[in-house]
């Protein structure tokens, strides 16, 4: 059809190659030829019944001419459209995508010969092809990566950008958190040179790579068009975003050739503070212990200086403490302090650099401590006067932390008339009154007296509240008379359902309680600071003379302290003495004895003291950790990363703690920007109920600006949460090559990992070949100048021989 395509449209003709087809779009073609054939059948019979005295030679002119136009007119009327196919010769892409984050500036001190080879081949000054056995200088210098990048695109020896923009066209992305393509060069640029100008201004700045991510986006951007292939050079230091052997496995789908070149060292000599972890509430003037955690590798038994500061205070270090480094691996460190003002700190832990390290920027961490100095509310319940209760009622009286309520059930009237009295006359009945402790001490009682309504109460308040309820067993009812009531359930141990008598018996010797390995490791039992050192001194103790016998400890709860003697004895190992467990928000602590008085004996109120201070600071965590008792909101760390969403939960509660029923509670976030010391306008944030959660909302924002931010409700403006948006530092936690990761993606892409010594071999495995792009080209011949033209010529033919022969 190609001549059809010439006639009706010259100048249209295209290259080899192409093919035309022709459709129809209007009337049949068939219809068309049938309706002529009868208009020129008609037409000759009344040319000759009509034009007799015309010469037989002018009727048959007339009659063509107007045949000739019909034909036209039907042949427009079918809408004929001819289709070209055109397959066009292109040059192929060679999509070249480099890192550009933070981890590129890093100077790898090149250690070993192979290393400093490597960087000598990048550079030029080594044969490109001659591998990393050639002779390399004790010192090759401390490039960064970039300027490793730099090197291979002045490098004249290994002319890796001239051979490959030979074979491809080079496009030129940098990527970090996403790929940001080169602007296109001016027509006529030489290719050799937009590749020394990318590298020259290449920035090395975005604080996360997302390789995989990036990957796919140039991918998704170039699909369809002819590829060579995809040449991605980079450290391997993927943090964020789609796995990039899953984009790797995606090119090679789609017949993309993917090459991957790594740069940097992969054991670099560097010592990271991987860690630092620190309670989240802490008393003012009472020890906190911030644990720490350094990675190192290439410093075997160096001793670094780790050290706790408080950056907005100028002067010695809160804690310092010396740590022996490994070959390679992690070491663990405490380093502990005193805290002297109360509110919100931010610290600085910090190992002090070491010479030779290929990055500083991961020796530093910060950790947020709320320090308060508010007492804990503990409410104290018995039945009667014990001996435990007595040395454990003077240490809740003098500990300055502590704000005491007790009820003695049978205990003497004239208590209620001592100065300063704690005790009170009677259990209180009301969820108010119940609401406002944070700890309560449930002794020996008969599970009757205290009621099932009021049981139900103090359920709710572990369960909804976060409150801290300890159990103090005895001979008579605690824990054994619980069974079947509210608060059987929070129990970490399940109750002994024999005789009365075998759960009263005293054993005939003392009994020396031992540590669980996890109650070894719980601060919560912590005397000293070393494991051997607090197992001594856990031994000094003197026995019990009497333990509850238990049927066993509850799933999921941590047994603390265990029970040794046969007598104690359950199915799964000794009896359960010291067990803790969570239930819903708040926490609950079963001591199985009653005699933590001998925790004094021989050593004074120091021990005894300390393991109830412990005890008492991690029950009332959950409570002091809320914005305030009406309004316990909460986040999950004091500190994200610019681009996560911060989630606010907790419970909130009316005046008389009755869970708050509301479709939306509005709340409010400002923030001050580390350049600024005032707070900016407040953005409203609103609380959503949780489903079936009495009480219970929600809400989630992602900052948009990093700084220190204040969280609260209209509810209670005062209860304020606070919390810090930091920029990302993920370069900097790991100063290696991702080898393993580069070798994983290089594999998916079925393809192979390139380094210096091999790098002369990519524009061989660059396949030259050209692409062809196919495009498809409509002609609507029925449009055609030509046709049109044709028309008219035979109309005004036809009436020209009509007036030269004096016809109608």
């Amino acid at each position: 059809m190609d001549w059809l395509r010439t006639l009706f449209y010259p100048g249209s003709a295209s290259g080899g190659g192409s093919t035309t087809t022709i459709s129809f779009e209007g009337l049949d073609p068939g219809w068309a030829l049938l309706s002529w054939i009868v208009f020129a059948l008609l037409l000759w019979w009344l040319h000759a019944r009509l034009l007799t005295t015309t010469s037989r030679g002018k009727r048959v002119v007339i009659t063509g001419l107007r045949l000739l136009f019909a034909a036209g007119l039907l042949f427009a009327a079918t809408r004929p459209v001819l289709i070209t196919t055109l397959v066009e010769k292109v040059r192929q892409k060679l999509i070249v995508l480099v890192d550009a984050s933070a981890s590129m500036d890093l100077a790898d001190l090149r250690s070993s010969p192979e290393d400093r080879a490597r960087a000598l081949i990048a550079s030029g000054k080594l044969s490109p092809d001659g591998g990393l056995s050639q002779t390399v200088p004790a010192d090759a210098g401390r490039p960064t990566r970039r300027e490793v990048l730099k090197s291979l695109a002045a490098n004249s020896r290994l002319n890796l950008w001239s051979q490959l923009n030979d074979r491809a066209e080079l496009v030129f992305y940098s990527f970090g958190h996403d790929a940001t393509e080169n602007p296109p060069p001016a027509a006529g640029t030489d290719g050799v040179a937009v590749a020394k100008a990318f590298f020259e201004t290449l920035p090395a700045a975005d604080q996360t790579t997302a390789l995989g991510e990036s990957l796919r986006q140039v991918l998704d951007r170039h699909r369809g068009e002819p590829l060579a292939g995809v040449f991605v050079m980079t450290d391997g230091a993927s943090n964020r975003g789609l796995a990039p052997a899953e984009a790797a496995s995606g090119a090679r789908a789609d017949g993309v050739p993917l090459f991957l070149y790594g740069v940097g060292v992969t054991e670099p000599r560097d010592v990271a503070l991987a860690s630092a972890d620190a309670p989240r509430i802490a008393f003012l003037k009472e020890r906190v212990t911030v644990r720490v955690r350094l990675t190192a590798n290439g410093y075997e038994n160096q001793p670094v200086i780790v050290s706790l500061r408080d950056p907005s205070a100028k002067g010695a270090a809160l804690a310092e403490t010396t740590v022996t480094l490994p070959a390679r691996g992690s070491v663990d460190t405490d380093l502990s302090f005193i805290p002297e003002k109360h509110g919100e700190q931010s610290l600085e832990v910090a190992a002090r650099p070491l010479e030779g390290e290929a990055s500083t920027g991961n020796n530093v961490s910060t950790v947020r401590i709320r320090v308060i100095d508010n007492r804990v509310r503990v409410f104290m319940i018995d039945q009667e006067p014990r001996w435990d209760w007595r040395y454990l009622l003077d240490f809740l009286q003098d500990d300055r932390r502590l704000a005491l309520k007790c009820v003695l059930l049978d205990g003497d009237p004239s208590l209620l008339k001592l100065p300063n009295t704690p005790f009170i006359a009677k259990l209180p009945d009301d969820r108010a009154a119940l609401y406002d402790s944070d700890i309560i001490l449930l002794g020996d009682v008969d599970p009757v007296r205290l009621g099932r309504e009021r049981m139900q109460l103090i359920r709710e308040w572990v369960d909804q509240a976060g409150g801290g309820l300890v159990f103090l067993a005895g001979p008579n009812h605690n824990p054994r008379s619980y069974a079947g009531t509210p608060l059987e359930p929070l129990l970490p141990v399940v109750p002994f359902s024999g005789p009365a008598d075998q759960f009263a018996a005293r054993h005939p010797e003392p009994v020396k309680l031992a540590l669980t390995s996890a109650g070894a490791r719980s601060p919560l039992l912590r005397l000293a600071e070393g494991e051997r050192e607090n197992s001594a001194a856990w031994k000094k103790f003197l026995g019990v003379r009497w333990t509850a016998k238990v049927s066993r400890a509850r799933p999921g709860a941590e047994v603390l302290l265990v029970d040794p003697s046969p007598a104690r004895a359950t199915p799964s190992g000794p009896g359960p003495v010291l067990a803790r467990q969570r239930f819903g928000r708040g926490e609950v602590m079963y001591f199985g004895f009653n005699e933590t008085y001998r925790w004094r004996s021989e050593l004074g109120g120091k021990h005894y003291a300390k393991i109830w201070s412990q005890v008492f600071q991690a029950l009332s965590l959950e409570r002091l950790s809320g914005a305030s008792k009406q309004v316990q909101l909460r986040v999950d760390r004091p500190e994200y990363q610019l681009g996560e969403r911060v989630v606010i939960s907790g419970r909130l509660y009316q005046a008389d703690f009755k869970p708050l029923v509301a479709d939306v509670v509005p709340a409010r976030a400002s923030f001050t920007s580390p350049a600024s010391t005032a707070d900016s306008p407040p953005q409203e944030v609103m609380l959503r109920p949780v489903p079936e959660e009495a009480g219970g909302y929600r809400a989630e924002f992602s900052p948009a600006v990093p700084g220190h931010y204040k969280f609260f409700t209209l509810l209670d403006p005062s209860a304020v949460v606070e919390f810090d948006v930091v920029e990302p530092r993920l370069e900097q936690a790991d100063a290696a090559m991702n080898l393993a990761l580069l070798d994983a993606t290089a594999s998916a892409a079925g393809s192979r990992l390139l380094r210096e010594e091999n790098l002369f071999e990519l524009p061989k495995l660059l396949e030259t070949k050209g692409g062809s792009v196919t495009s498809l080209k409509r002609l609507e011949l029925a449009y055609s100048p030509i046709l049109l033209s044709l028309l008219i010529l035979f109309a005004c033919a036809e009436w020209l021989v009509r007036r030269l022969n004096r016809l109608k």
